[in-house]
């Protein structure tokens, strides 16, 4: 009995120090199981994107768990909350090292629209850079059927308060809906940002509009990709953005691959 508990004991430690050892062994397996769990759901879909784009969704897994620690204690995280004004939770703080990584990073000078700004964090990110030359935000401060819960008058003074704080001269926001901003829009830009309503109808007319105003080596960042509020799961914003990836393909190089997707214009 002795001999068999030391045994155990033994092996035990072995597989510990062979886990610990062999760290990028398990973050590979969570690759593995992550980057199949994310291929199931656009093959719902899409069985052509899942295939096609299973490598973009490997190594965008790869990065996010290779970098996992940093991302969920970036002290930028720290720097936004401290200095500006949020009343509700932050849902876009986790991105900041995936956009620097893959979009900021590789840009001389930023021209920036949004779609959805809400309290502003993805604003004062973007108005906080060095290269940042203009950041327009669109948004109706009204909420839709996904916010119950959230007062938006608050949200709005929020908003408000953190244009103030965040203090450019470069800042244009508009209350009113997407599509009455592009009626009237003119003007171009390198980074645009879809966060506004995810029902699939506005979702592709966003990202239509989004296309035609969009400059060449440009970015688009669709939020929420596998994100599913409405139980018909053909009115949640993935089956609108693989359709218009399908339709506009060839101006369009995907960059990154999970919770958001991230295009390039690169025609």
């Amino acid at each position: 009995m002795y001999d068999k508990n030391k045994k155990k004991k033994i092996l035990k430690l072995i597989l510990l120090k062979f886990f610990k050892r062999n760290n990028i062994f398990i973050k590979g397996l969570a690759v593995i199981k992550n980057s199949y769990y994310i291929f199931k759901i656009i093959r719902k879909f899409s069985l052509k994107y899942s295939i096609i784009l299973i490598p973009k969704i490997i190594f965008s897994y790869f990065f996010l768990e290779k970098n996992r620690a940093e991302i969920m204690n970036n002290e930028k995280k720290l720097y936004f909350e401290m200095k500006y004004k949020f009343s509700y939770d932050d849902w876009f703080s986790n991105n900041i090292m995936i956009w620097e990584k893959y979009v900021i990073n590789k840009m001389h000078r930023i021209n920036y629209l949004e779609i959805g700004s809400f309290e502003g964090r993805s604003f004062v990110f973007v108005g906080e850079l060095k290269n940042t030359n203009s950041i327009t935000a669109i948004d109706t401060w009204e909420g839709n059927d996904e916010h119950n819960d959230i007062k938006f008058i608050k949200v709005f003074e929020n908003f408000k308060k953190n244009i103030n704080i965040l203090n450019k001269s470069n800042i244009k926001f508009f209350k009113t809906t997407s599509d009455n901003f592009f009626k009237n829009n003119k003007n171009f830009y390198n980074l645009i940002y879809i966060d506004g309503s995810h029902e699939y109808t506005q979702v592709k007319k966003d990202f239509v509009n989004a296309l035609n105003c969009i400059e060449k080596k440009g970015y688009i960042i669709c939020d929420d990709f596998l994100w599913f509020f409405y139980q018909d799961l053909d009115k949640n914003p993935i089956k609108a953005i693989l359709e218009c990836y399908n339709e506009y393909k060839k101006e369009l190089s995907v960059e990154f691959v999970n919770h958001q997707i991230i295009f390039k214009k690169i025609h």
